[in-house]
């Protein structure tokens, strides 16, 4: 299987494909609120789409921070397509597309291990299989448990 990651730049398909990948993983992206600043937020970020066989599979959206951190704002993947790779090649992507930027690591922002979520335990474990070890834990609300991750590049 090949994995081609193609840079998205029209807002328009930036928010329709975030809006249809969220769509498809209701277990992740269960927030209708958050979902909504997400399509509408994606449009100011760096986009870049996963392609296998000519169809769009999975997205991951940049932001930069101080120069030296890019932030993984948003990614999914096609459940259909998960654990072939296509997580991972969106990772490599950002990896390069942050050292193009100066950056010297990759954050991302995730449920921590108190939440008890199996799904983001899974998403957890493939941060860290990419690279990202835990840095922060915090709670924006009570029981609403986040946590940041990094990589360094």
């Amino acid at each position: 299987m090949t994995i081609k990651i193609d840079q998205i730049e029209d807002a328009v398909t930036k928010s329709s494909l975030l809006a249809k990948f969220t769509n498809e993983l209701p277990t992740w992206f269960g927030r209708p609120e958050a979902n909504a600043h997400y399509v509408r937020g994606v449009v100011d970020r760096d986009v870049f789409a996963a392609v296998v066989d000519r169809q769009q599979c999975g997205l991951i959206a940049l932001e930069y921070h101080f120069e030296i951190t890019c932030n993984i704002w948003w990614m999914g993947v096609s459940p259909a397509v998960h654990r072939r790779g296509i997580g991972r090649a969106l990772i490599e992507r950002a990896a390069q597309e942050a050292l193009k930027h100066g950056c010297r690591q990759l954050a991302v922002e995730t449920m921590s291990p108190r939440a008890d979520s199996p799904e983001y335990g899974l998403t957890r474990r493939f941060y860290e299989a990419v690279g990202f070890v835990p840095f922060v834990e915090f709670e924006p609300h009570p029981g609403d448990y986040f946590m940041w991750m990094l990589r360094e590049l």
